[in-house]
């Protein structure tokens, strides 16, 4: 808790720079004072020490504690009867070493807290099954593009037929199906755009900067790879998806906008899709 805290304050590398700077400053100071009781000051110098490594790291901790260590030596030798080269290599030394060590366990520990603490966030805001993001992430990137005023279409993604998909082939197939889409919209889209999964075997995309006949060219590459790859766990089944498109400004301005829209579109085009392979049927006499 104190890392993370410590972290978000010193975030800022010219904010922690000035905090360090100043305890620097203050140990320095006190190292010129006389105190009627002998205190080793060089101990104040651990303080920026250990903040500049659980905010920073290990790296920036031990620039500090040489810092640190040629501040205190110098102090050092300065309360000394007689000063020599030896003797101040001597004192920077056994500094180092202190401060060194103390950066050294900080600093690990706080870059192996923030690690795992930013893996737990990351994995928060995905899908568990697909890997991609959740629908939380999703509203909140949405958030963050009407604030600031950016282009961009919401595609409602649903994948046909699943429920025949797993009555045949099981329900593992219907899990490895979404994960094949979740997949190929990953990859169809730009690093840009963004792919979350809304619910089952719905999909919604955000595409930045986008308009209708650009969220067309990217839905018949989903439909090609689709068509082309299939399961690769269950072959010979094929896969189909409808979509539908809004964007923002014409077709709605808020989250909930642009989703009731896109979604009914989405069914629009299901309707179609499926009437078409019917017909294809008919055709065929099966």
């Amino acid at each position: 808790m104190l890392t993370q805290s410590l972290r978000f304050v010193l975030e800022e590398r010219a904010v922690r720079f000035f905090v360090v700077g100043i305890l620097i400053a203050l140990a320095s100071l006190f190292s010129l004072v006389d105190t009627p009781i002998e205190v080793d000051s060089g101990w104040l110098f651990v303080i920026p020490v250990a903040i500049s490594s659980i905010a920073a790291g290990l790296k920036e901790g031990l620039v500090v504690s040489l810092g640190a260590a040629a501040m205190a030596a110098l102090f050092d030798v300065s309360h000394a009867e007689t000063a020599s080269s030896a003797l101040v290599t001597t004192v920077f030394a056994a500094r180092f070493a202190l401060y060194g060590i103390t950066a050294g366990v900080l600093g690990a520990f706080a870059e192996a807290h923030y690690a795992v603490q930013t893996s737990f966030k990351r994995l928060a805001r995905l899908d568990p099954l697909t890997k991609v993001a959740n629908i939380t992430t999703f509203y909140e990137e949405i958030d963050v593009l009407e604030a600031a005023g950016t282009p961009f279409a919401v595609v409602m993604v649903d994948v046909d037929d699943l429920k025949l998909l797993n009555d045949r082939y099981g329900h593992q197939a219907g899990s490895a199906a979404i994960q094949t889409v979740a997949n190929v919209l990953r990859r169809a889209t730009r690093g840009t755009d963004s792919v979350a999964r809304y619910g089952g075997d719905e999909f919604v995309l955000i595409l930045r900067q986008s308009d209708r006949t650009g969220c067309q060219i990217v839905l018949n590459r989903i439909r090609s790879t689709l068509l082309s790859e299939g399961i690769p766990s269950v072959p010979g089944a094929r896969l189909f998806v409808s979509a539908g498109v809004a964007l923002v400004g014409e077709d709605g301005s808020t989250s909930e906008e642009l989703l009731a829209t896109a979604d009914a579109a989405m069914y629009v085009d299901k309707a179609l899709r499926k009437a078409g392979r019917s017909k294809i049927v008919e055709r065929a006499g099966l």
